[in-house]
C-alpha cells in the first residue's frame, strides 16, 4: 500500500495516511505493553567490550601479577688454605750420627753429612748430580730420594728467586712431564748464602728444590717422592743443607 500525501487543514502542511498512520498506531501500541509490564531501562547494563579480555601466558588474567621462583643463594665453595712451606727456613742443623762425605766433585768441593738409615747409591752419567741417597725403607712414599746437585749456569746480579722459574717451566721433551709449581717460591738462606725453594709435582712424584747462590754459582737440593714426601724425608733434606761445607773458599778465575 502507498502512502498518500494529504494536508492538515489547520497547518497548512501536508499529512501522511496509510502507511505512516498504521506506523504510528504500532509504536503507540508497544509503548502500552512495556509500560503495563513495568519495564524500566537499567542504567548499569553491562556493556560487552569490543575485544576479550587478555589473558597472561600461564592462563591467567590480564594485570595479575605472575608468582617468581625463588632462587636460591648458592653456597659458596670453601678455599683450601695453604700450608707454610717446610723449607721456609731451608735449613735444620745436622742430627746425630750419620757420615760425612769425601769432598764431592764441585767447584768449591763441597762436603755434606749423610742422616742415619739413608743409603748412598752409585752416581750413573750425570753432569749435575754429586750426591744421591735413598730413603729408609720405614718411611712413606718410596722410593724417595734426595739429590745434592751443582746445577749449569754463573748468575752474577740475580737471586734464586729469578732462577726458579727455569726450574718448574713446561717439558720441552714430550717423554718427560713438567714440574708444576705448587704453592710460591719461598727466600731463605743457606750457610750464609741466598737461596729460595719451592714445592712441584711432576707426573706420579712430588718434592721440593731448594736453589742457592754460592759465590754467584747455581747449586740445588731436592727432596722427592713418590705420591708426595714423608715428614721425615723433609726433615734430613734440611739437616743435609744444614751441613754444608765448603772446602775450597776461592771462587775459580773467570
Amino acid at each position: 500500500m502507498q502512502a498518500k500525501r494529504g494536508w492538515l487543514p489547520w497547518s497548512g502542511r501536508p499529512r501522511l495516511t496509510g502507511v505512516s498512520m498504521a506506523a504510528g498506531v504500532f509504536m503507540v501500541a508497544a509503548a502500552t505493553v512495556f509500560t503495563l509490564a513495568g519495564y524500566r531501562p537499567n542504567p548499569t547494563a553491562a556493556t560487552v567490550p569490543s575485544s576479550p579480555p587478555t589473558s597472561s601466558p600461564t592462563g591467567s588474567p590480564a594485570g595479575a601479577t605472575p608468582s617468581v621462583a625463588a632462587t636460591p643463594t648458592p653456597t659458596p665453595t670453601a678455599t683450601p688454605t695453604r700450608s707454610a712451606s717446610p723449607f721456609g727456613d731451608c735449613t735444620a742443623p745436622p742430627g746425630s750420627g750419620g757420615s760425612l762425605t769425601a769432598p764431592l766433585s764441585d767447584n768449591f768441593k763441597m762436603v755434606v753429612r749423610v742422616p742415619n738409615g739413608w743409603t748412598r747409591e752409585s752416581l750413573g752419567a750425570s753432569e749435575t748430580q754429586l750426591l744421591v741417597i735413598d730413603a729408609p725403607s720405614s718411611f712413606t712414599h718410596l722410593p724417595t730420594t734426595i739429590e745434592v746437585l751443582s746445577l749449569f749456569g754463573y748468575f752474577p746480579n740475580q737471586s734464586p728467586r729469578d732462577i726458579a722459574p727455569m726450574y718448574y717451566a713446561p717439558s720441552v721433551h714430550p717423554d718427560v712431564p713438567s714440574d708444576d709449581l705448587v704453592g710460591v717460591v719461598s727466600d731463605c738462606q743457606v750457610q750464609g748464602d741466598p737461596a729460595a725453594s719451592f714445592q712441584y709435582v711432576r707426573g706420579d712424584r712430588g718434592g721440593y728444590l731448594v736453589l742457592l747462590l754460592h759465590h754467584d754459582y747455581l747449586y740445588g737440593v731436592r727432596v722427592e717422592g713418590l705420591g708426595g714426601v714423608d715428614p721425615l724425608a723433609i726433615r734430613d733434606a734440611k739437616q743435609v743443607l744444614g751441613s754444608i761445607q765448603w772446602t775450597v773458599t776461592t771462587p775459580p778465575a773467570r
